[in-house]
């Protein structure tokens, strides 16, 4: 995945879909979040994994986006 394809990923990242970012198969992704072995948090949403994308850029290397909800940095 392209940085841009990587930031333009939506605020939870299907588990596949971050994998696929980590350079893993669907197959040993499952295994690793099952294992509580994944290379950054998992969460389970119902019968889904997904993991914030924020975990997800930071393990990549990548700083984490801003929005809008960020609170201004102050100026001295």
């Amino acid at each position: 995945m392209t940085e841009d394809e990587l930031r333009a990923l939506p605020v939870s990242v299907p588990l596949v879909e971050a994998g696929r970012a980590l350079c893993m198969g669907r197959t040993k992704a499952h295994e690793l979040a099952r294992k509580k072995q994944f290379p950054c948090r998992v969460l389970r949403l119902g019968g889904a994994y997904v993991v914030p994308k924020t975990e997800l850029l930071r393990v990549l290397g990548y700083d984490a986006p801003t929005t809008a909800l960020d609170p201004e940095p102050a100026t001295p």
